[in-house]
């Protein structure tokens, strides 16, 4: 854009500053138009190449905006700058022709902004004639091009509340992975940016870099685009196809093409997974209930076993019986083996038998090669490692164990309870409050100890202001008597000199009691301000303390409603064994990674109240319930697009990219930063069950908001501005608490300490500083960092602090952390501190352990 001079006419200039010499004036062409002049098509093109630069919305010089028709009528410290019906004398006319001073724009201008030409001068005039018919523009971005889809750098990064689940922005996509297990549930796509044959075979989060993420819960997230947030929740578990069957299933099977359901007749049914609504086939070989399924790991062969004991082999392609044999007991439960090349099943006596399984069927039944007794009946089994030879299993116990063929060792796997993370919440927030408590007691003890220096102080000064009373009395009276005795002899040169000692030396004690007076007046208003802040203090004390035995409570009514642990009465093993599917009464199912860590839940709409039958492919799962209904389901919930805020063609919603986002502590507010880059920051706040607005900050910060932090009870907003500002405002009405200057550069991210009175900044300036809030003075600066301090997380409860920045460095405080790579543009940890995800300008996502520093996962994006 151009740059101008100020619209002042030459009058107003003249009384201020001297005039520089006139430019030569442009004549006005006559332009003759069959219909109306557009403002939209024909003015304010002329008006943003050579005006609107210095006369906008932001920057409107000597009061003057062009941006709009309403805006050039009224004008700015000159009057309005143009007159419907008089083009010729309209001062907007008058300048950009040079016929008045100042010229516009001015000669010499620094961006070399063009003047007007004859005929542009003639449109502009025949507009305002015309009456200044238009309205304001909307601009419209267009020709929108795919990112690259190798090598795009981490833009944002995000940990959930939990810790169970980080995000990576790459471009124009976003992909949500399992940090448990390093897993990708899937890309946060948006279904109508995804029809366009722009972005065919792609996930487009938005058309432009998703340049900021944030977590609301474990099933909520938001990103930000161009001049949009979008809002995304994690779906319900639902079936995408459901099929009747003739009779409830007592076993189930799964193959990434077939699926498998026995009943208590001992009818075997097979049906197509890619064409649920295609007529099941029938196998019929058993005469009493089926009890266990299993295919083989190519699809290829069906294994089945009855109450009778009997023990089938059925080729898929025919769909026949290949061999057929007696168990010496009854068996229960099957599943492969080391790809497929042994089988384990499990009877009725609670023996383990493993046995060979050749490509081509037995003339005679084999013999096993390997037998374990387990210590209590397996309810479900499922192979924990389908490549190799560990099985996992459930029992009457709530803890599921595993055992291996190969060297007969055997361990338990402890299941995380999902109602665990209510617990973890409610620890943190009482380290949070204890931490709070501990310095509002520290500070009532060094105010109440202020308190009792300035009562010291206000005795010692009201004393003091009695003796120089006393003492003034005295000399007074000494002055007095001297200048009588002085006046009674005139020649006596004693007594005069006696009578000027003595009345300086009242005029001294005169202005020492005026001082003690004074003393003794400022040591009341300091003892009353010292107890206003003992008052204070001793309430901030007392309430931190009230929060303390609050959470305390709250913690434990959580602990004592932790419900007890119970069996799984099914297993499915995902994901190569890293994840496992478990089966509850009353139709739960919940997702752990393999050593028991719990990973999401699903509850109700599979089968309310009723137990459930599952077997999962690398697919889907299939699940079948008591009503007959056999449902197919993703292996994982999803999330889908909730909402967008913001349109890309409508600067009034979101002024540009949204380069900020953060959630209050309880999701239901959403913030989003941003601005127009050198002119103007941006921050909202929206509703996030509807995406109403709810506050817009008034002129945050001059430049862009970069980053944005909810403090802990969520009644104020820190925001860090390219100003070099960091700011701190309200939340209820948006006024400014806290303004804080300290960087030499633009401020990257903010972050807050867990009670609330401390925050942290990162800068361009390569450095990273500590702020106090309730004195609004810096603490501390660390100054180690080589390049630009990206983005930072306070942890947990604790005083440690993660940091990435541009010299390869991810940080807890000054030590770095393994495995990070080139500029670090992004990081984020869960609340708890336990978790650090970090990434840039490689295109990996990095995880780590915060308490052993140890690097858990590599995620690349392509």
């Amino acid at each position: 854009m151009n740059r101008l001079l100020p619209f002042f006419a030459a009058s107003a200039m003249a009384a201020i500053l001297p005039m520089p010499a006139s430019a030569a004036p442009i004549p006005v062409a006559d332009v003759a138009r069959e219909g109306p002049v557009d403002f939209a098509k024909d003015i304010h093109p002329l008006l943003k190449r050579s005006c609107l630069a210095c006369h906008n919305t932001t920057k409107a010089k000597a009061g003057l905006n062009l941006e709009s028709p309403e805006a050039i009528l009224k004008g700015g410290d000159s009057g309005p700058a143009a007159v419907a019906g008089k083009g010729k004398e309209s001062l907007l006319v008058l300048t950009a022709a040079h016929a008045e001073d100042p010229a516009m724009p001015p000669p010499g201008n620094k961006v070399n902004a063009p003047n007007f030409s004859p005929e542009e001068l003639g449109l502009l005039q025949l507009w305002i004639n015309q009456g200044l018919k238009g309205s304001a523009v909307t601009e419209t971005v267009s020709n929108w091009r795919p990112f690259p889809t190798a090598s795009a750098p981490v833009s944002a990064a995000a940990v959930s509340p939990q810790g169970r689940l980080a995000a990576a922005a790459r471009g124009n996509e976003v992909i949500i992975t399992e940090v448990a297990t390093g897993l990708s549930i899937g890309h946060l796509t948006d279904p109508e940016l995804a029809k366009e044959e722009l972005y065919r075979n792609r996930h487009p989060a938005d058309r432009d870099a998703v340049l900021s993420l944030a977590f609301g819960s474990e099933d909520l997230i938001a990103s930000g685009g161009f001049r949009t947030a979008r809002v995304w929740r994690r779906q319900p578990f639902l079936p995408s196809h459901s099929r009747d069957l003739p009779a409830p299933a007592t076993a189930v099977a799964a193959a990434d093409a077939l699926t498998a359901s026995g009943d208590a007749t001992g009818l075997i049914q097979l049906w197509n997974r890619a064409d649920p609504a295609a007529a099941p086939v029938d196998l019929k070989e058993h005469q009493s209930p089926i009890r266990a399924l299993a295919f083989s790991p190519d699809g290829t062969a069906l294994v089945s076993a009855s109450e009778d004991g009997k023990a089938t082999v059925w080729s898929v392609t025919d769909r026949k019986a290949v061999f057929s044999t007696t168990t010496p007991a009854p068996l229960t439960a099957l599943c492969f083996l080391q790809n497929g090349s042994s089988l384990a099943t499990v009877a009725g006596d609670g023996t383990l038998r493993v046995y060979p399984f050749p490509a081509n069927p037995p003339t005679n039944p084999p013999a096993p090669a390997h037998e374990h007794k387990f210590a209590a009946p397996p309810t479900a089994l499922a192979t924990l490692d389908p490549a190799g030879s560990r099985l996992v299993w459930a029992d009457a116990s709530a803890t599921l164990h595993w055992y291996d063929v190969s060297d007969g060792k055997a361990g338990d796997i402890t299941l995380e309870s999902p109602a665990a993370s209510a617990i973890t919440a409610s620890e943190l927030r009482l380290k949070a409050a204890q931490r709070l408590s501990e310095a509002y007691a520290a500070r009532r003890t060094a105010t109440a100890e202020a308190h009792k220096k300035e009562q010291e102080a206000l005795v010692a000064s009201h004393q003091a202001r009695e003796k120089a009373r006393t003492d003034l009395a005295a000399k007074h009276e000494m002055a007095r008597s001297t200048k009588t005795a002085a006046a009674a002899a005139p020649d006596d040169k004693a007594r005069a000199d006696a009578a000027t000692k003595a009345t300086a030396e009242a005029e001294a004690s005169l202005r020492a009691f005026t001082d003690a007076r004074t003393n003794a007046e400022l040591a009341v208003r300091l003892t009353s301000q010292a107890a206003q802040a003992l008052t204070a203090a001793e309430a901030n004390a007392a309430a931190a303390a009230a929060a303390v035995a609050e959470t305390t409570a709250s913690l434990e009514t959580a602990r004592k409603a932790l419900p007890a642990p119970v069996s799984p009465i099914g297993v499915a093993s995902l994901h190569g064994g890293k994840v496992l599917a478990l089966a509850f009464k009353g139709g739960r199912l919940q997702w752990h990674a393999a050593d028991g860590s719990f990973l999401d839940a699903a509850d109700g709409p599979l089968a309310p109240d009723a137990a459930i039958l599952l077997a999962a492919s690398s697919q889907s799962i299939l699940i079948t319930r008591p009503d007959r209904k056999a449902l197919l389901c993703p292996l994982r919930r999803p999330f889908a697009l909730e909402r967008t805020i913001g349109n890309p063609n409508d600067p009034a919603i979101l002024a540009s990219r949204t380069t900020a986002l953060a959630f209050s502590s309880d999701a239901r507010l959403l913030a989003t930063g941003g601005g127009v880059p050198s002119r103007q920051g941006e921050v909202r706040i929206w509703n996030t069950s509807d995406g109403a607005p709810v506050l817009t900050l008034q002129n945050p910060h001059s430049d862009t908001v970069n980053a944005l932090a909810f403090s802990p009870d969520d009644t104020l907003l820190a925001t860090a501005g390219s100003d070099r500002w960091t700011r701190i405002f309200r939340t209820d009405d948006g006024s400014r608490t806290h303004a804080f200057e300290g960087h030499s550069a633009a401020v990257l991210s903010v972050a807050w300490r867990c009670d609330g009175l401390a925050l942290a900044t990162g800068s361009a300036d390569k450095t990273l500083r500590l702020w106090d809030i309730a004195e609004s003075r810096q603490i501390k600066a660390l100054t180690s960092f080589a390049k630009e301090v990206s983005a930072l997380s306070w942890l947990g409860s604790s005083d440690a602090i993660a940091s990435a920045s541009g010299d390869e460095g991810v940080r807890i405080n000054e030590e770095k952390l393994p495995g990070s790579k080139g500029f670090c543009f992004t990081l984020a940890a869960d609340p708890h501190g336990r978790i650090l995800a970090a990434g840039g300008e490689d295109g990996v996502l990095r995880l780590w352990s915060a308490a052993d520093k140890k690097l858990l996962q590599e995620l690349a994006g392509y």
